[in-house]
């Protein structure tokens, strides 16, 4: 077995290489020289592939070119040398031996009435044979009579011309001069041929989706970019005067009606199998016996894909993704879970009547258990009046509002109440002119409210218990806005501080004047600063401030420290401003 092993460079070039002493070579190796390319080479032929992959035949020395591979015979010389009196009878391209000049007379005299017999009148079969530098012009000639254009291919000169017009046959058995000439002549057509070819666009549409049609390498998914390449040595491409925008155009319409073709035969074969998958998954999901839907793990361990026999035979299945199982697997798991709910509606409609007059009766217990339910009952302090009873034991279970729901409700409806009223009772308190007074602290100041609003004809008819509860918001409330004031005010004198120290930075650090030696010294050159006034008498905190500064310092740490913003007499009115209270 023989080393050497054929193999193709990037451009697509045929170069063979040895696995045994790693070289490489443009030329065929003897070792894998066939019997029939060395018959070839003996007698000067090569052979060679065109542009379209077809193999044709060609002798170095004489140029001339064939489709047919050649047939060798013996030479006549060395016939001769062995028979002397061997003539070759091309017609019956067999030999046969004469000896005497009257029967070599006679042989050739049969050999003329045998080609007499079997002669055709043909002008297709009877051309003059020419060199082709003198059939070059008629053959140009020729096709221009016949009004060839970048419309043709090569292969319908050859069907239509050849059949037809002698002069086609000029030159005989080289069909590679016969393109050249072909190509010449596209790449030399006049300024009419080459206008009126521009404006049958129509015409060269139906002549591009052709060569499109017929080349089996330009698929649906094929880009413009690899179709380029493909078609690059076709006339129409090549020779076109039609602008590259209008081609790229008709091949992606070419394109567009191959994929509509692909995608309406994949969705044709895709409705078919999923037709037959949702009877198969019917079949196993819906099943009498099944007392369960069955899980998508299940499903996907046994019964589809190639865990399943049954689902592997059908061949429309292939082209069916896991998504489109899954897909239709929910949608009848959604089928199946709707006819359930369906069912289990018609139950909740049939125990709507008893729910509703469950919570009734409920509701009814809670008005009537020996404690009355306020905004700050608890669960705890009614239900040892109610786990005894029947009204709360048939409430359990039920759907819909549970029994702590609709305590919650009932509570939710007290609390309302209570804030409805404590807005009545501080706007009493507001007409009365309370005066709120915090040394006493908060037990005497409710108590001070309680007797306000009992006193009030807007309450008389709340009972003690909700003016307590009402009181209790009144105090609740006022201190949580104290404290908020109190959150403010820090804030507020955080951020003096802190624009204090910005101006020192200003003044001590950007301009570079040295700090002074004292705060008594300091404070006379800041006093008319508005930073240093918004501290009002605060000279201690300024004093602080002024000592802990240094010059190239980082400023001060607060959660409430801003941006390097100068301190304007808008703003400092707005810091100093007092925080008023609703009383």
């Amino acid at each position: 077995m023989s080393n050497w092993k054929e193999a193709k460079d990037a451009n697509g070039r045929v170069y063979y290489y040895n696995t045994l002493t790693k070289k490489s070579t443009w030329e065929k190796p003897t070792q894998l020289v066939s019997k029939q390319e060395q018959l070839l080479q003996e007698n000067g032929w090569r052979a060679a592939k065109t542009a379209e992959g077809k193999v044709y035949y060609y002798n170095t020395t004489t140029r001339k070119t064939s489709w047919a591979i050649p047939i060798f015979e013996k030479k006549t010389e060395d016939i001769a040398k062995k028979e002397p009196d061997v003539i070759l009878s091309a017609q019956a391209s067999k030999y046969r031996t004469v000896s005497t000049d009257e029967e070599k007379k006679e042989l050739r005299q049969n050999i003329k009435e045998e080609e007499s017999q079997y002669s055709n009148d043909s002008k297709l079969l009877n051309v003059k044979r020419r060199t082709k530098e003198e059939a070059e012009k008629e053959f140009i000639t020729m096709l221009k009579e016949k009004q060839v254009d970048s419309t043709w291919s090569f292969s319908r000169i050859i069907s239509e011309l050849g059949t037809r017009d002698p002069r086609y046959w000029m030159v005989d058995d080289d069909p590679l001069w016969k393109k050249d000439m072909f190509e010449k002549y596209l790449s030399n057509r006049s300024a009419d041929q080459l206008l009126k070819e521009h404006n049958e666009t129509s015409k060269f549409k139906d002549a591009f989706l052709e060569m499109l049609r017929n080349n089996s390498n330009i698929k649906y998914y094929t880009r413009w970019s690899t179709a380029k390449r493909l078609i690059a040595d076709e006339p129409i491409y090549k020779h076109s005067v039609v602008n590259e925008k209008t081609k790229k155009q008709t091949f992606q319409n070419y394109i567009d009606t191959l994929a509509n073709a692909e995608r309406e035969s994949k969705e044709k074969l895709k409705t078919q199998a999923l037709e037959e998958l949702r009877e198969y998954l019917n079949g196993i999901l819906m099943s009498p016996s099944s007392e369960a839907i069955i899980t998508w793990q299940q499903l996907s361990s046994h019964y589809v894909f190639d865990k399943s026999k049954r689902y592997m035979a059908n061949r429309h299945f292939k082209i069916l993704t896991h998504e489109d199982v899954l897909t239709d697997y929910l949608k009848i798991v959604s089928t199946i879970e709707n006819d359930l709910e369906n069912k289990l509606d018609q139950l909740r409609l049939r125990n709507y009547t008893r729910d509703r007059m469950a919570r009734d009766n409920f509701k009814a217990l809670l008005k009537e258990i020996p404690i009355q339910i306020k905004a700050n009952t608890k669960w705890s302090d009614i239900y040892p009046y109610l786990k005894s009873n029947p009204r709360f034991l048939q409430m359990l279970g039920r759907d819909g509002s549970s029994c702590l729901d609709l305590f919650s409700d009932h509570v939710d409806e007290q609390r309302m109440y209570i804030f409805a009223q404590r807005s009545i009772a501080q706007q009493t308190l507001i007409d009365q002119n309370f005066q709120w007074n915090d040394t006493d602290g908060d037990g005497i100041t409710r108590e001070n409210i309680e007797k306000v609003l009992a006193n009030d004809l807007k309450f008389k008819k709340v009972d003690k218990e909700d003016i307590s509860l009402i009181a209790d918001g009144i105090v609740q409330q006022r201190n949580e806005k104290i404290q908020q004031n109190l959150q403010k005010e820090r804030r507020i004198m955080e951020q003096k501080k802190h624009y204090f120290w910005l101006l020192l930075q200003r003044i001590y650090t950007k301009t570079g004047k040295p700090k002074p030696s004292n705060w008594d010294l300091a404070s006379k050159e800041l006093s008319e600063a508005l930073e240093y006034k918004a501290l009002g008498d605060n000279d201690t905190i300024r004093k602080q401030i002024f000592e802990g500064f240094k010059p190239e310092s980082s400023p001060l740490t607060s959660e409430s420290a801003t941006a390097d913003i100068p301190l304007t007499p808008s703003k400092k009115r707005h810091l100093s401003q007092a925080i008023e209270l609703d009383y």
